[in-house]
C-alpha cells in the first residue's frame, strides 16, 4: 500500500484532453441551437430568428450548462474523454456558487456586456457629433467602449497560459476556480509529459501578441500624421487656400462621406424607389444607407453587413453573397 497521502487524488487532465471535451460540448451546443431557432421559427416565424440570433446562441449556451453542470452532472464533451469538475486544490468538487457563477460569466456576462457598451459607444458618436469637443464622460465612455481590443489581449494570454500549464481552458472557470480532473486513475508521469503538447501553440500566441502590439503602435503614428495634416488642411481652408495636392483632396472627400447618410424616412432622398420598397425586410424600417446585395435585394447597409458576416447569403433569396458584393445606392 502506497502511504503517499495524495495517492488517492485524482490527477488533473491535460490540455489535449480538455480540448476534445470543449470540442465535443461546442457541437452539441450548436444542435441545441438548432432545435432552439426550430421552435421559435414555429412560434414567432423565420423574421424572428433573424432579428435576435444572439440571443438564440446564448439561450442555448446557458440551457447546455445549466442542464449538466449547474445540476452536478457532466456534459456529454466531459463524459466523451471521462472528466470531472474539482476545485483548485483537486481534493473535492466545487460547490453550487462558483458552478453558477461560471455558467453566468460565461454565457450570460459577455452579451449583456456586449449590448451596454455598443449603446454607449453610440451615444458618444453622437454627442461628439453635436459639440465637436470630448468631454470626460466622452472620454470615459471611449476608453470602456474598446474593451473587445483589451478583452481580446486578456483572453489570448489565458489561452497561452492553458497551453503551457493545461489548467483552465476559459477565464471565467479560471476566476471560480473550476478545474478539470480525470474520472479515472491514471499515471501522472505520463498526465506529465502530454501537458506540455501544446507549449509551441502558447510560444505562438505570444509571438502574435507582439507582433499586434507593434502594429498597433504604427497604426497610432500613421493616426497623429493624419490628424496633423487634417489639421493644416483647415487652416488652408480657412485662410481660403486652394486645393494643391491630391491628399487634400481625399481628406475632403472622407469627411463627405463621413457626414453624407441617406435615410429614406425622407421622401426627398433616393425618389425613384417606390414606398412600398423603401422599408427594410430585416428590421421592417425605413432603410438607412440602402445597399443592394448581388442578387438584387435591398437592406439596410448595417443590417445585410450584420447578416453576411454570420451566414453569407441574401436573407431572402438564400443567393451567396459576400460583404465585398454589397453595392450602396446613392
Amino acid at each position: 500500500m502506497s502511504s503517499n497521502p495524495n495517492s488517492r487524488q485524482l490527477p488533473f487532465a491535460d490540455a489535449a484532453t480538455i480540448v476534445r471535451a470543449h470540442q465535443k460540448d461546442a457541437y452539441f451546443e450548436s444542435i441545441y441551437r438548432t432545435y432552439l431557432q426550430d421552435f421559435f421559427q414555429i412560434l414567432h416565424g423565420q423574421r424572428f430568428i433573424n432579428s435576435y440570433p444572439q440571443e438564440i446562441t446564448v439561450l442555448a449556451k446557458a440551457l447546455y450548462l445549466s442542464l449538466t453542470t449547474l445540476l452536478g452532472a457532466r456534459t456529454l464533451g466531459e463524459e466523451y474523454v471521462d472528466l470531472i469538475y474539482v476545485n483548485k486544490t483537486g481534493k473535492r468538487l466545487p460547490r453550487l456558487l462558483p458552478r453558477i457563477g461560471f455558467i453566468l460569466s460565461y454565457a450570460v456576462l459577455p452579451y449583456i456586456v456586449s449590448k451596454i457598451f455598443k449603446s454607449f459607444k453610440s451615444s458618444s458618436e453622437e454627442e461628439s457629433k453635436k459639440d465637436g469637443s470630448i468631454s470626460i464622460k466622452q472620454w470615459l465612455i471611449r476608453m470602456f467602449s474598446n474593451y473587445y481590443k483589451v478583452l481580446d489581449v486578456i483572453l489570448n494570454v489565458h489561452i497561452a497560459l492553458f497551453y503551457f500549464k493545461g489548467e483552465f481552458y476559459s477565464l471565467s472557470k479560471r476566476i471560480f476556480g473550476l478545474r478539470y480532473a480525470f474520472g479515472h486513475n491514471k499515471d501522472p508521469q505520463k498526465v506529465q509529459q502530454q501537458s506540455g503538447n501544446y507549449s509551441l501553440l502558447g510560444g505562438i500566441i505570444i509571438l502574435q501578441l507582439f507582433v499586434k502590439s507593434l502594429m498597433a503602435l504604427k497604426s497610432y503614428n500613421d493616426e497623429l500624421v493624419k490628424k496633423g495634416e487634417k489639421t493644416n488642411t483647415a487652416t488652408q481652408r480657412d485662410n481660403g487656400t486652394r486645393i494643391h495636392d491630391i491628399n487634400t483632396l481625399q481628406t475632403l472627400s472622407e469627411n463627405f462621406e463621413t457626414d453624407h447618410i441617406i435615410d429614406l424616412s425622407d421622401e426627398s432622398q433616393l425618389p425613384y424607389l417606390p414606398e412600398n420598397s423603401r422599408n427594410c425586410m430585416l428590421c421592417l424600417s425605413p432603410m438607412v444607407n440602402p445597399s443592394a446585395a448581388i442578387c438584387g435585394h435591398i437592406f439596410c447597409w448595417d443590417c445585410i453587413v450584420d447578416w453576411i458576416r454570420e451566414h453569407p447569403e441574401c436573407p431572402l433569396c438564400r443567393q451567396q453573397c459576400a460583404e465585398q458584393n454589397l453595392l450602396p445606392l446613392r
